[in-house]
């Protein structure tokens, strides 16, 4: 079994899951690719990445990887403040923090 509170133990979640949010809808990185970026490891095979963004209703089945390649993160975010979606508020807030 897999010991996941080691890979948090350094780093805060409201700093990390916005960097996730980034590497797969910004630079469309693969879900492994992440936590090897991230994590240094391959071991959870993106589940971990997977589990985050699903949280946030990020669709890691569909189109949404690379989803914002070429754009910039103030002009998503203020484009997801402006929708009706709940869950677009939640992941610009998040970006928002993070990043400006």
């Amino acid at each position: 079994m897999f010991k996941t509170f080691d890979l948090f133990d350094h780093r805060n979640l409201d700093d990390l899951i916005p960097e996730i949010m980034y590497y797969y809808l910004f630079q469309g990185l693969s879900l492994t690719q992440i936590e090897l970026k991230l994590f240094k490891t391959e071991n959870y095979k993106g589940w971990l990445s997977k589990t985050f963004l699903n949280y946030y209703s990020i669709d890691t089945e569909g189109d949404n990887k690379g989803i914002f390649e070429g754009k910039t993160i103030p002009d998503v975010v203020e484009e997801l403040y402006n929708s009706s979606n709940v869950a677009h508020v939640g992941v610009a807030r998040l970006l928002k923090n993070k990043y400006m």
